[in-house]
């Protein structure tokens, strides 16, 4: 619910555990996160999709520090899973929301203390 509250802008991760005909988590970066699930909910529901899980990160300084940690959120994930189609560089089938999250944490943390 935190995400509604009035002023929450700030730029952050994302991870989504989507269950359909192609189960998936997507990974991504926003500067209104609850805006951008609302966006993605109703995509889901064009293609009978539905959201289990959310999980959004701690929030980063700036738009550059955030797509920074997407960049190296979709590296950790690409090592690991193949992403769910090549067009689609936020979308990873075979894995689980756990590992979307900590793999998230793990890249804001570092472009945090890089910084």
């Amino acid at each position: 619910m935190f995400l509604s509250e009035d002023g929450f802008r700030e730029h952050r991760l994302y991870v989504l555990e989507i269950a359909g005909s192609h189960p998936h988590i997507k990974i991504g970066y926003s500067s209104d996160p609850w805006g951008r699930l609302t966006q993605h909910i109703g995509e889901m529901n064009r293609w009978y999709h539905t959201l289990i899980r959310a999980h959004v990160s701690e929030p980063l300084i700036d738009k550059h520090s955030g797509r920074q940690a997407e960049d190296r959120a979709h590296s950790f994930m690409r090592k690991l899973y193949p992403v769910a189609a090549p067009s689609s560089r936020e979308t990873f089938m075979g894995t689980d929301f756990n590992a979307g999250t900590a793999c998230v944490d793990v890249a804001v943390s570092l472009t945090k203390y890089s910084a």
